[in-house]
């Protein structure tokens, strides 16, 4: 029993002290959300969207790349950006709820580029990826 106290009592240990790491050590964004959205998320969403006919292995290939690019933009966006009240904004549900459901949108749009799946990539850039996009512009978009 005293074994399995001293490891009980170490992990925990680990535990606190990993936090305490991760609190000191803040992501400070570099990039607004506009930066990231005209720069990221608007060329790759241009190319899941634009994407009918495709014949060659780099066609699919620029596709799934572009997919990578919304889950890379996605992963920074959950932090918000560097412009004013980015960050607040970050923590909201609503915006916690659309950038998720982009990426994973992205995840189909991959699946659907390594099997060359013409019907699944419509289907998970219009039903799947463009369904957040527009709400989350709508609902946070400066007008």
């Amino acid at each position: 029993m005293k074994k399995f106290m001293i490891i009980a009592v170490s992990y925990f240990s680990l535990l606190c002290l990993s936090v305490s790491f991760a609190q000191t050590d803040e992501y400070h964004p570099l990039l607004s959300v506009k930066e990231i959205m005209n720069g990221l998320i608007t060329p790759a969403t241009t190319t899941i969207w634009g994407a009918y006919q495709l014949e060659t292995d780099a066609q699919w290939q620029e596709v799934r790349n572009a997919a990578l690019a919304v889950i890379a933009a996605g992963n920074l966006l959950q932090f918000g950006g560097a412009g004013e009240g980015e960050a607040a904004t970050a923590v909201k549900a609503g915006w916690k709820t659309y950038n998720q459901q982009m990426i994973e949108a992205a995840k189909l749009v991959i699946l659907a580029a390594d099997n060359k799946d013409e019907e699944a990539l419509s289907v998970a850039g219009n039903d799947a990826l463009y369904p957040p996009c527009e709400s989350c512009h709508q609902q946070y978009q400066a007008r």
